[in-house]
C-alpha cells in the first residue's frame, strides 16, 4: 500500500467500519492493522509541514494526532481478541474512528493549506 492521504485514510477507515458488520473478526484485525500502520506513515510525513504553524496550532492537531492514534490502537485490540466486549464495542470503535479522522483531516486542511482560515 501506498502513502495515503486523508481521502485514502479515510476510504480505509469506511472499509474497517463496513467489516465490523460481516463478522470477519479476523478480516477486521487486518484492515484495522493496515489503517494503523498507513495512519503512522501518514502522520511522519506531516511532521515537517507541522514545524510551520504556530506552537499552540501545532499542539492542537499533534493532540488530535494522538486521539487518532490511540482510536486506531483501540480498534487494533480489540478485534485481536476477537471483540469480546459488548455487542457493537468493535463497531463503536471503527464509527469514532471515521469521525475522528473527518475531524483531523478538516482541521489539518484548515491549519496546514488555508492558514488565513
Amino acid at each position: 500500500m501506498g502513502r495515503l492521504g486523508h481521502e485514502g485514510l479515510l476510504t480505509l477507515a469506511r472499509k474497517v467500519h463496513a467489516t465490523t458488520g460481516d463478522g470477519d473478526v479476523q478480516r477486521l484485525a487486518q484492515l484495522a492493522r493496515e489503517f494503523t500502520d498507513a495512519l503512522a506513515v501518514h502522520l511522519d510525513d506531516e511532521v515537517v509541514a507541522m514545524t510551520h504553524l504556530s506552537p499552540a496550532q501545532a499542539r492542537i492537531l499533534r493532540r488530535g494526532q494522538q486521539r487518532l492514534s490511540s482510536a486506531a490502537e483501540a480498534l487494533v485490540g480489540e478485534a485481536a481478541r476477537g471483540c469480546p466486549g459488548p455487542p457493537l464495542t468493535c463497531s463503536g470503535r471503527a464509527e469514532e474512528l471515521v469521525a475522528l479522522l473527518v475531524l483531523q483531516a478538516r482541521d489539518e486542511r484548515l491549519a496546514l493549506h488555508d492558514p488565513a482560515a
